[in-house]
């Protein structure tokens, strides 16, 4: 299994529009975050995790030339505002449609949202060829498992992933504030977890770095990593005061397992 960090950063992207402060200003190409993303190759099969609104620059920055299928996390527009984009990919690879998968409260919104969107082409009209399945328990995907995890994050339905191939188990939840008893007892253990960690001061949806770290501490993931992180926090300074075993992710970092 192999994962590629497309997007690391929170909903306004750092360098974040109109900010001067030291981060936003960094010439560390690591605190350089497009909204979160996530690309992976497990499974003899290659998928996203979300469609930020940077989708396009993502695939072209790191040379991402095929999509077997779509999953997404929930609804919010940093997650799914580069939907459109799978056209193209539509079109390499021979106008085959494309599964995007979500829970069933997720595909309401995507549903009208991206009402144009169709499972065949039709000529003189260039359109996604998307056909909409709802994900509510593992499945199988080529020779790996995803399986949706719940999680809390604001009034908005969200979920996380894991995915298992091969006896390794990552898991991956961007949008957090916090996560139910039977979705921490699932994640416990795993090979790599991925969490929310936006910053310092309380959010009322999304976990600040000391809640993060409480809780990979407790899941006792072998390597967890930290993402959806906004401009109050460096990349530096997450690597000199994160706990052993877990880091910043960045956008373009790749793990294997």
């Amino acid at each position: 299994m192999k994962v590629l960090f497309m997007g690391t950063g929170t909903s306004v992207g750092v360098p974040m529009i109109g900010c001067r402060c030291d981060v936003c200003l960094s010439e560390n190409p690591k605190d350089r975050r497009t909204r979160t993303g996530l690309y992976v190759e497990a499974g003899g099969q290659c998928f996203v995790i979300d469609t930020s609104p940077d989708f396009r620059e993502q695939v072209l920055a790191y040379n991402i030339l095929h999509i077997d299928a779509v999953f997404f996390t929930h609804s919010h527009a940093d997650h799914i505002f580069g939907f459109d984009d799978i056209r193209r990919y539509n079109t390499i690879q021979n106008h085959q449609c494309i599964n995007a998968y979500a829970a069933p409260e997720t595909l309401v919104d995507l549903e009208r949202i991206f009402d144009y969107v169709m499972p065949q082409k039709v000529s003189g009209v260039y359109r996604p060829l998307i056909e909409f399945k709802p994900i509510d328990s593992p499945m199988q995907i080529g020779s790996a498992m995803i399986e949706p995890i719940v999680v809390e994050h604001g009034n908005k339905y969200t979920q996380g992933y894991i995915i298992s191939e091969d006896g390794k188990e990552f898991a991956y939840v961007p949008d957090c504030a916090s996560m139910p008893q039977e979705t921490f007892d699932r994640v416990k253990n795993v090979d790599v977890m991925v969490l929310d960690g936006l910053r310092h001061t309380p959010h009322p949806t999304h976990l600040t770095i000391e809640n993060s770290v409480e809780l990979l501490q407790k899941i006792n993931a072998k390597t967890s990593y930290v993402t959806h992180i906004c401009h109050e926090l460096s990349n530096d300074y997450l690597e000199k005061n994160l706990p052993d075993n877990i880091f910043p992710s960045y956008d373009g970092l790749q793990i294997e397992l």
